[in-house]
């Protein structure tokens, strides 16, 4: 069973997404929603949908060692920041 860890984030990152037809980049923005990782793929949480990321899941490792993202505590709970 995963555990999903959730995330802040805190300077701009790239996120990759594919369509089924096509294969793009975005570039999330802090206060642009939050990020979730279940030790399987990377989600990005904005308005309260899921969009699941086709980025490498090194990359939260990355992102947490260059100050990119801190964790946050899971979404929906008191202490937890709204997207």
């Amino acid at each position: 069973m995963s555990t999903e860890r959730f995330f802040e984030i805190r300077k701009g990152i790239m996120l990759n997404f594919f369509t089924g037809r096509e294969q793009y980049d975005e570039l999330i923005e802090p206060g642009q929603g939050h990020l979730m990782f279940n030790d399987h793929s990377i989600h990005w949480i904005i308005d309260g949908e899921r969009r699941r990321s086709d980025t490498v899941n090194w990359a939260i490792q990355f992102w947490l060692n260059d100050g990119s993202i801190v964790e946050a505590p899971a979404l929906g709970t008191a202490s937890a920041p709204r997207c």
